[in-house]
């Protein structure tokens, strides 16, 4: 009797184990069959270090558009060689960006927009090698560039781009612009390996043990920037109208007074310049770098600080607690040339080409290094002012007013 007791017990023992040993089996299968520690035993690797645009120089437009292209870098090349030739297991290249700079970043033009160390100047960085152009992301996140290889060169192949975006102001003279850094890594194409020893030279990608890092460059661009807006020669510029003495008995309008001005605009050297197939490992020294685009013509904006009254007319206020009865007019063109209405009234607050008020200056774009007004010629723009009468009753007194004026590179 006490051994059939003994007996039974074993057997539910035997019974109640045996599910569990055969439920962990498939488990530890599963785990090991397919990862896979692959060494890289041959090759080399470029890693750290700056990727230098060398100097351009740069006339910035700069009259409130949102963004322009300033200098591309087109299909840069950094070889290097990874021998990971294991069996027949398969690695992909791949791109990724690290080292952002803080501050916003843009989408212009369908291209992601990084920034810089200089405010309102981004980078884009796009991967070449497939031809697709694809946006190159931040890690972790990644374009894989080169499918299925375990034997072959490793690029950091890219298109770079300088862009200049809304809130940029020039900065004046040569300057150093640093962004982000670009990295070319592999990994193995089954995301369940991993590689233990990467190309000579190589290291880890960051936070991750399984692939490494190839090439790695920081982009830096240096560029001498001249500032796109013009310089008025007499920044406090005072007209003087004279006195006015008014009868109501006789309808004559005030006369019209030279309220000319004489700006300064930098070199145009333009913008849009690029480097082509430049295959130095540190530095884009090779390949075309003359600028594409050159600057569009001058264009000027009168901004009243009085409140506007009319503004396609160039009427706006005089300053409060002065003569009352009477408001200031503008118009392009010298005294002479005007009528009781004017041709051409200025139209405040609204950009107009500058070639409008002297012939002197190109209603076309500039050609590269050009001058904004042919050596010796007048640059000064034709202006007039006069007094206007409005429905107030008439109040002797000072008759003030002021206006800011903008002139810039479109």
């Amino acid at each position: 009797m006490f051994l059939d007791n003994v007996i039974k017990n074993i057997n539910k023992f035997t019974l109640y184990i045996t599910p569990i040993v055969i439920a962990t089996l498939p488990l530890l299968f599963m785990s090991n069959a397919y990862a896979w520690t692959i060494d890289c035993w041959g090759g080399s690797a470029s890693i750290g270090g700056d990727y230098a645009v060398p100097p351009v120089n740069v006339t910035a437009p700069n009259y409130g558009e949102g963004s322009k292209l300033l200098y591309s870098v087109n299909n840069t090349t950094i070889n290097v060689y990874s021998n990971c030739q294991q069996g027949a297991f398969w690695f992909n290249t791949a791109h990724t960006l690290t080292d952002i700079p803080p501050g916003e970043i843009y989408t212009i033009d369908g291209y992601t927009v990084y920034p810089t160390n200089i405010k309102g100047l981004g980078v884009s960085i796009n991967e070449s090698t497939s031809g697709s152009n694809k946006p190159v992301p931040v890690w972790p996140a990644y374009v894989d560039t080169v499918l299925r290889y375990n034997n072959m060169a490793t690029n950091l192949r890219i298109n770079i781009k300088l862009w200049k975006t809304a809130d940029f102001v020039p900065p004046i003279g040569v300057t150093q612009i640093t962004s982000v850094t670009a990295i070319a890594f592999i990994r193995p194409q089954d995301p369940a390996n991993q590689i233990g020893i990467c190309p000579p030279g190589g290291i880890k990608m960051p936070n991750n043990d399984a692939w490494c890092q190839s090439v790695s460059r920081r982009i830096t661009f240096t560029a001498l920037f001249q500032l796109g807006t013009c310089e008025l020669l007499n920044p406090n510029q005072t007209v003087q109208m004279g006195s006015y003495n008014y009868d109501s008995k006789i309808n004559a309008a005030p006369p019209w007074i030279d309220a000319g001005f004489q700006i300064k605009c930098p070199q145009a050297w333009g913008y849009g310049g690029s480097s082509n197939n430049p295959t130095n490992f540190y530095d884009a020294n090779n390949g075309s770098k003359v600028n594409n685009s050159g600057n569009q013509p001058v264009k000027i904006k009168i901004t009243p600080i009085n409140p506007i009254v009319n503004p396609m007319q160039g009427i706006f206020q005089l300053n409060s607690g002065g003569a009352e009865g009477f408001d200031l007019q503008l118009a392009w063109g010298d005294p002479a040339s005007q009528g009781n209405i004017p041709a051409k009234p200025v139209q405040l607050g609204s950009w107009v080409n500058a070639n409008t008020a002297n012939s002197n200056y190109s209603n076309t774009a500039y050609a590269i290094g050009a001058n904004a007004v042919p050596t010796g010629a007048d640059g000064k723009i034709k202006m007039s002012a006069r007094y206007i009468r409005n429905s107030q009753d008439v109040k002797v007194g000072v008759a003030n007013a002021s206006v800011e004026v903008l002139a810039t590179y479109n």
